[in-house]
């Protein structure tokens, strides 16, 4: 009885001073001066934040500060001791609330501030339910313990961290490097359709998806790639508990692909034994050159062994007599030859001229083109906006996004190339010994068609359109069939000059998906 006494004071003790407790609200208004180029660095421990830059010579703040205390005297006690210090100076406007000694009180301070536009924006909290930074130019900086970070129209370089809430990201086109970042929430990134990035996304125990055409390659957990036209800014979304999302502007996150599901190109490394005066050396495995980072010109040549560098800024020339070469970036232009090895070639923003005598070769991007062959293997370009020439002695040969002519042959397999979304019209020349012809082109693409099969089961083999335009005909040549389409296709353009020899030609229209490289 005595217990359950003591119980009831308690509970009757608790009572009274959660009913005894005062809650005020206090608003204020301020205006700080900054120049438009200047900073705007606001640390708020407490309380959300939103900040809209707009076509204004100042900061102008509203605050709202909102005191709970057990009493009144406490309350006093609050409002005596909680202000906001203003400092720095009007290249950089420093803003943080001072709280004194807490003896039964506390104090959340909610912001809403407009700002030029032009300045850079750095916000500090500990919590809050979330924190909105919109329509700003300049640099964007935020972090948040506790609370969800939305970030919209803010086109600059742009950093956001939260341990415990999700981040949003929305903007038309970045200019400047982005990284978000958080624990235990979802990142959501939406850029403009045709915008152009690179683009790399890592989560522990969520999945990573997209609907734009994204094409890279998982490194462990993480997808490192490129979007639309390789280069420009970095958009880096890590999440270790939750989803990421990478979606065109005003899309449904329901539209997108997993990445981890997409069908992938397998890249096998093979091994070459070298030539007979190099036996015992090959026995126990071909030596391998590692580079971090070079800078300036490289050349390298060895009878045998792979070769293995991330980054080359300035032009290069490789040689092995018997390897695998890999190459993360190149800033020039690249000569890569091995005599009997794959290569696998990251962003070339130079010329690239690859080959090889027997193996394959993937190439993430040319940016100025050239000519990638090989006499023995298959050929994957992911994206190229310069003309290209590609040639394989015996394989397949896919092109997944080209912004420039083509002219693709092969002896043997299927041919696959498919043009930019944004391409109006391009000189295409696709020819096969043995295989399918599939070219993928936007319905608003122009171009005079001149497409040809020979084969000996005409009813199997065929010419198809998705757009019109296009007429048939037939003869027999030498015991075979030869199909024959010409045409104009939404009026004509550059010319399209497609072969096949026992296989089909398709034409299609339809947009380009995502590409992801799985090493074996």
């Amino acid at each position: 009885m005595k217990i359950r006494a003591l119980i009831a004071v308690l509970l009757f003790a608790v009572a009274g001073a959660s009913v005894a407790q005062v809650r005020k609200v206090v608003r204020t208004e301020q205006k700080y001066a900054v120049n438009r180029d200047g900073s705007f660095v606001l640390e708020n421990p407490t309380g959300n934040i939103e900040i809209v830059g707009a076509d204004i010579p100042h900061i102008e703040a509203k605050i709202a500060m909102i005191f709970v205390a057990a009493d009144e005297s406490a309350l006093q006690d609050a409002q005596r001791h909680a202000e906001i210090v203003t400092g720095g100076d009007e290249k950089t406007r420093r803003v943080r609330p001072v709280v004194g000694p807490r003896k039964g009180w506390n104090v959340t301070m909610h912001w809403n501030v407009r700002v030029p536009k032009t300045i850079n924006v750095r916000v500090t909290s500990e919590w809050s339910d979330r924190i909105r930074v919109n329509n700003i130019l300049g640099n964007v900086y935020v972090k948040n313990f506790n609370g969800n970070v939305s970030l919209d129209n803010v086109t600059a370089a742009t950093f956001a961290e939260s341990v415990n809430g999700s981040i949003i990201y929305s903007t038309p086109r970045p200019r400047g490097n982005v990284v978000l970042s958080t624990v235990n929430g979802h990142v959501t990134a939406s850029v403009a359709a045709n915008a152009d990035f690179r683009w790399i996304a890592e989560t522990g125990m969520g999945d990573i998806r997209t609907n734009l055409p994204a094409r890279g390659a998982f490194i462990g957990t993480t997808f490192r790639g490129s979007v639309n036209a390789p280069g420009g800014p970095t958009i880096t979304t890590h999440s270790l508990m939750g989803n990421i999302h990478l979606l065109a502007s005003g899309s449904s996150a329901t539209s997108s692909a997993s990445l981890r599901s997409m069908p992938a190109i397998i890249v096998t490394p093979m091994r070459s034994g070298g030539s007979p005066s190099m036996t015992s050396q090959a026995s126990t495995g071909p030596r391998v050159l590692r580079r971090g980072t070079i800078n300036g010109l490289f050349t390298y040549a060895t009878n045998i062994g792979d070769v293995r560098v991330q980054e080359i800024r300035g032009n290069t020339e490789i040689f092995t007599g018997a390897g695998e070469v890999v190459l993360g970036a190149v800033t020039g232009s690249a000569s890569v030859k091995s005599d009997g090895g794959p290569l696998q070639l990251g962003e070339i923003l130079g010329t690239l001229t690859a080959s090889t005598r027997a193996g394959d070769i993937l190439v993430d991007s040319t940016r100025r083109g050239g000519t990638i062959e090989t006499r023995g293997g298959t050929i994957r370009l992911l994206y190229t906006s310069g003309p290209t020439r590609l040639l394989s002695g015996g394989g397949d040969i896919t092109v997944r996004q080209a912004a420039a002519p083509v002219n693709a042959e092969t002896a043997s397999g299927d041919i696959a190339i498919t043009l930019d979304p944004l391409s109006k019209s391009e000189k295409i020349d696709a020819k096969t010994g043995k295989g399918n012809v599939i070219l993928t082109i936007s319905p608003t693409f122009r171009a005079d068609i001149d497409a040809t099969i020979v084969t000996s089961n005409p009813e199997a083999d065929t010419i198809a359109s998705d757009l019109p335009g296009l007429s048939i005909s037939r003869e027999q040549v030498a015991g075979k069939t030869r199909v024959r389409a010409t045409g104009k296709i939404n009026g004509g353009g550059e010319k399209i000059t497609l072969s096949a020899t026992d296989g089909d030609i398709r034409i299609t229209a339809g947009r380009v998906g995502p590409t992801v490289v799985k090493p074996r």
